[in-house]
This record gives structure tokens, C-alpha cells and sequence, in this order.
């Protein structure tokens, strides 16, 4: 049976194909770094995150060393036992021993109890100050990171690669530390406890590190490659959820099911040659441990039988042999943690390190309570900056005034809006309010007295009464509901099955277009701007929506200074001024009945809106 298209693997040469394809497009528009070797300078810089909280990981240390010392005693314990108190034939003597033995051992394991304690509790306050640190300065970043940057690799850098990176900080220093006093340690009591044993055994070493070489050089840019793909995989998930309804809408389920299994089939393609090359690694250090007992035992039989080594000293040399071995094995498990971690660490620190596009000049002021006169003075700007959107832009704004921006798409209306809103840098000219120039001013103090409603009326997860609150978290309910009420859509809420406590659903999905519109308006009125800015959007909105919506706006400008992209005609009738956009240059400006009678571009404008509307209604 052939498998469908929805099936959880592609088949035959379909599956190399389209895994081939996904592979190359990925691989081309990959910007990240590619794989490097262990990067000092990242191991430092986690390093030093460790400082704030470096007396308990000290503790933790030197419960660590503490414990490898009674580890390195517990061999020669075991000598005595079998060299001895066993030919002694004494009862007391080997309880002696074995209870000395068993008390080293349980002091270890208390030791190394406190160990974990106090390395686990550090690396989770590291892990918890990364975190913090990520999520921060994502908020500060400007807008074109977001603009370039897919949400789910977002998303990646602030959990899953912050979790990568959680072994290396919780016990990095520890493992490497204790790991190399084990093998020194255990290698120096070989050589003191017999020298031909210790020459019969170190010919293996040359080819220990020659294994680990070759391992640690295929391991990195393997696990390298894996971290890269389930960046991706998790961008194409991101994608397909927020996008859930257009998916839908276009029956596009069975194909973007292919394209997200393709992607799994190429994660899980180098996931398997991670492991593959783990796979051989791990198996041939067993056979180099193995091969060093059978030395020990065949070796040090024959020197037993020829009275020159006694049992004991045998033993106490196998045991050794193990303790050298062991660390080798961890250190091999913990270079394959490190290397997820190395590559973590590259893109989490390559986040940190972005510098925000839009940052408070040095000596910026805050700015005074404004009036709201704005000014844009020659301003021209591109998200490119070799292609502008907006050229020579010259306009005044007076205080208070409702000002309106039309336009076809593409004609920079929403762009003069995010210029206002300083979230992009404009690469010439001047814009300015009440005199001052925005970009010498702190974006904060600018932010504190502008509101802002977007074409996506974005509401957060909970209900209307916190939405309302967002930008005033420790206003009363009474100052909630006189912003709705100085709105007149009070009763609007209270309409509502649950009133101010109906729950809007994640980016406001369980409630209507129109209802979003009218609590961000609210939500801007309780913030009480001075500027507001409003990027329209009652395209969707039935009339009676659209006339409460107007109502609303109408109390919501009084007073302020107001910059509206208009999307309907109908709502911008009554600005102040109506300013024509066309490929990014102002091509006309006036009132609603001045623009008419020039009969320009507006003017044709609205005669289409106005013959759509007659058309609708018939």
C-alpha cells in the first residue's frame, strides 16, 4: 500500500527529494553561525555567571574533592582486607577493615549529596539569571530583529537552548575538575603501587586520547547541526499554529503535514549520525577498559604466582584501572552535553549580544507633560535603508489636531505611524513633538505619554478588566469602568455574559473584531497619551460596530493629538487634515471637503468608496 501524504514518514526516492529540498532551502537562508570548536570565550562567559554565586559553588567543589579522596582511599582498604585480614584469619581484623571501607564509602555518598545540593542549587540560579536576562532583552530589542526573525527560533533561544546549556552550568566545572584529579589520581597510585604494571598499561593511553581526538572533532558539528534543525522545527510549528486559521481556510493541512515531516526526517537524519558516531566512540573505550583488565588480571596473575605483586596489590590496581577509566567515559558523556551546550550558548549569546536599532542617545532627557505638536522635518526612511518607503517627508501637526493618513498599500501611512512610535530609526531628517527632537529624548518618557492601538487589535491572555489595566496595572476597577463610561461603551461590557471578567482567549480569540477595538480604546483612554496613534483597521466590522467604534473615537481624540491611518474613509471624514500618501511621498493635504473640491487624488479616492458603499448596500 502506498503510504498517503499525511503519513508520519515520506516514502522511497518522494522522502529524499523533498527531505533534499528542505535541507537546501534551510541550509541557504541559514543565518546562524556554523559549527566552531569548544569556544573558551563561551565557557567563560557562562563562567563568569557563576560568580554572583561562587562561595556555594565552592562548597560544592570541595565536597567534590573531598569525596574523590575517600574514593581513591577505598582501593588500598580493599588491599589490606585481602592481603591482610582475610590470611589473618581473624574475624575482628576483616570487620576492622570492611568497617573503615563501608564508612569511607557512606561519607563519599553524604558528600556527594551535599555536592549535588549545592552545584544544582547554583546552576539553577544561573539558569533562572539567563533566562531572565533573555526575556529582557527581547523586550528591548527594536523591531527589525522581530521583523527578520522567526518566532519559534525566538522561542527556541529562551527555552530549549537555555535548557541545552543547563548540564554544563550545573556541573561543568565540577565534572572537568574531578574528572581530571580522578584520572591523575588513579593513574599516580597505579605507578606507585607497581611500575611494570603501570608500563603495561600506559601504551593504551596514546590510543585513549586518539579515540577521544577523532570523537570530539566528528560530536560538535553534529550536535551543531541538530540544535540548527530543531530551531527550524520548531519555527515551521510556530508557524502553522499562529497561521492555524489561514491553514485551514486553504485546506492546506496534508501539505504542510509533508513539509513538517520533512523536516523531522532531516532532524532525525542528524540526530542518528550524532549517535551513530556516539555509538562507535562508546564501544571502543570499553574494549580499552577491557583490555586493560585482562592486562591486570593476566599480568598481575602471572606476577602473583611468581611472588612479586600480592593479590591485594592486584586488586587495588584493577580498581584503579576502573577509577582511570571512569572519567574518560564521563568526560566523553559530558563533551557530547557540551557540545549542545556550545551551540546553544553561540545562539543565546548571539541574541544578548544584538544591539536594539533604537536606543536613548547618550544624555537623552526624559521629556515634560506635551502639548502634542509634531513635526516631521525631511524624514526619510527605509526597513532597508538602501530602498527607502518614505522620501523627503515634510509635515506639521499641531497640538491637539486629529490628523489622517491615506493612502494605497505600500504608500507608507504605517510606517509614519512606527517612526512616531520610535520602534525603527529613520536614516534622515527630523522628527520632532513640542520642539523636541524624538531621538534625543528617552523612548520611555516618550512611550508614557503616546497611546497606541495597532491594525491587530492584540489583547493578552485573561480577562477584559486586566486588559483594560495593562498599561496602569494598580488602576481600581471604579477608573476602569469611568474610561469605558467616558467612552460610552460601559454597558457594552457589562453586557456581556461575564461583564468586565469575560475572558478574551489568547490574542483575543473569544471575542469579537470589533469588541477588541472598543478594549484597546479603553485600554489607551485609562493610560490618558497625549498622542495617540491609531493604525485603523473596521474593514471587517459590521456597521453598527463601526458607528459605536466612531462614537468612541470621536471622545477618544478630544483633546489629544491624533495621528489615524485610515483604512475606511468613513471614519477620517471629521480630521482636522487629511494627509494623501502615495510611494512614500505626501502628495496632498487638506480637510475632507478642501481635498474634494480639488478633485485630486483623494477625491477619486473617495468617489470609489462612496460608489462601493451604494453598491453594498444595494
Amino acid at each position: 500500500m502506498n503510504s498517503s501524504p499525511t503519513s508520519p514518514t515520506l516514502s522511497g526516492n518522494r522522502e529524499s527529494s523533498v527531505s533534499a529540498i528542505i535541507r537546501k532551502q534551510t541550509e541557504k537562508h541559514d543565518t546562524e553561525e556554523r559549527y566552531k570548536p569548544i569556544s573558551i570565550t563561551l565557557i567563560w562567559r557562562l563562567a563568569v555567571r557563576l560568580k554572583p554565586y561562587k562561595n556555594l559553588y565552592a562548597l560544592g567543589l570541595l565536597c567534590a574533592v573531598a569525596g574523590l579522596a575517600l574514593d581513591l582511599l577505598s582501593p588500598i582498604f580493599t588491599k589490606y582486607i585481602i592481603d591482610d585480614a582475610i590470611p589473618s584469619g581473624s574475624w575482628l581484623n576483616i570487620l576492622h577493615w570492611a568497617g573503615i571501607l563501608a564508612g569511607a564509602l557512606a561519607l563519599g555518598l553524604l558528600l556527594d549529596a551535599l555536592q549535588t545540593g549545592a552545584t544544582h542549587r547554583c546552576g539553577e540560579r544561573v539558569i533562572q539569571d539567563l533566562r531572565y536576562d533573555v526575556f529582557e532583552h527581547l523586550q528591548r530589542l527594536s523591531m527589525n530583529f522581530f521583523d527578520r526573525t522567526k518566532l519559534g527560533r525566538i522561542i527556541t533561544r529562551g527555552t530549549s537552548d537555555i535548557e541545552s546549556i543547563r548540564g554544563p552550568v550545573i556541573g561543568g566545572l565540577n565534572t572537568v575538575i574531578i574528572n581530571a584529579l580522578m584520572m591523575l589520581g588513579a593513574g599516580t597510585m597505579i605507578l606507585v603501587s607497581d611500575g611494570r604494571m603501570f608500563l603495561a598499561l600506559v601504551w593504551l593511553i596514546p590510543l585513549l586520547a586518539l579515540s577521544n581526538y577523532l570523537y570530539l572533532k566528528k560530536i560538535g558539528s553534529a550536535w551543531q547541526l541538530v540544535r540548527k534543525h530543531v530551531s527550524r522545527q520548531t519555527a515551521n510549528l510556530a508557524e502553522n499554529i499562529t497561521g492555524v486559521r489561514v491553514v485551514s481556510a486553504f485546506n492546506r493541512q496534508d501539505e504542510n503535514l509533508q513539509r513538517f515531516n520533512a523536516l523531522q526526517l532531516v532532524n532525525t537524519q542528524y540526530n542518528l549520525k550524532a549517535a551513530n558516531i556516539t555509538g562507535v566512540y562508546q564501544p571502543l573505550l570499553e574494549f580499552i577498559r577491557f583490555s586493560g583488565q585482562v592486562i591486570v588480571l593476566g599480568y598481575g596473575g602471572a606476577q602473583v604466582m611468581a611472588g612479586r605483586l600480592t593479590a591485594g596489590t592486584v586488586m587495588q590496581i584493577f580498581f584503579y584501572w576502573g577509577f582511570f577509566m571512569r572519567p574518560t567515559i564521563n568526560l566523553g558523556n559530558f563533551y557530547n552535553t557540551l557540545m549542545q551546550a556550545m551551540a546553544s550558548a553561540e545562539r543565546v549569546f548571539g541574541l544578548l549580544d544584538l544591539k536594539p536599532q533604537i536606543v536613548d542617545a547618550p544624555g537623552a532627557r526624559d521629556l515634560p507633560t506635551l502639548n502634542g505638536a509634531l513635526v516631521f522635518n525631511h524624514v526619510t526612511f527605509g526597513y532597508d535603508p538602501k530602498r527607502p518607503v518614505l522620501h523627503d517627508i515634510s509635515l506639521h501637526i499641531p497640538a491637539g489636531k486629529t490628523y489622517a493618513l491615506v493612502g494605497a498599500t505600500g504608500s507608507g501611512k504605517s510606517s509614519m505611524l512606527s517612526l512616531l512610535a520610535r520602534f525603527y530609526e529613520f536614516q534622515g531628517g527630523l522628527i520632532s513633538v513640542d520642539g523636541h527632537d524624538i531621538r534625543a529624548a528617552t523612548t520611555r518618557s516618550l512611550h508614557k505619554q503616546m497611546g497606541l492601538v495597532l491594525q491587530v487589535n492584540y489583547l493578552f491572555s485573561g480577562n477584559i478588566l486586566e486588559n483594560i489595566r495593562y498599561p496602569k496595572p494598580g488602576a481600581s476597577d471604579e477608573e476602569v469602568y469611568a474610561a469605558a463610561k467616558a467612552l460610552d461603551i460601559h454597558e457594552t461590557f457589562m453586557s456581556l455574559p461575564d461583564g468586565y471578567k469575560t475572558e478574551v482567549g489568547e490574542r483575543g480569540a473569544n471575542v469579537s473584531l470589533g469588541l477588541r477595538q472598543l478594549i484597546c480604546f479603553t485600554r489607551v483612554l485609562l493610560a490618558d497619551p497625549r498622542l495617540f496613534l491609531l493604525d485603523e483597521a473596521t474593514s471587517s466590522i459590521d456597521t453598527v460596530t463601526e458607528n459605536k467604534i466612531q462614537r468612541a473615537l470621536e471622545k477618544l481624540v478630544a483633546g489629544r493629538t491624533t495621528v489615524i491611518v485610515a483604512h475606511r474613509l468613513s471614519t477620517i471624514i471629521r480630521a482636522d487634515c487629511i494627509v494623501v500618501l502615495e510611494h512614500g511621498r505626501i502628495i496632498e493635504q487638506g480637510t475632507h471637503a478642501e481635498l474634494l473640491h480639488q478633485h485630486g487624488t483623494y477625491a477619486g479616492m473617495y468617489e470609489h468608496f462612496i460608489s462601493h458603499q451604494v453598491g453594498d448596500e444595494a
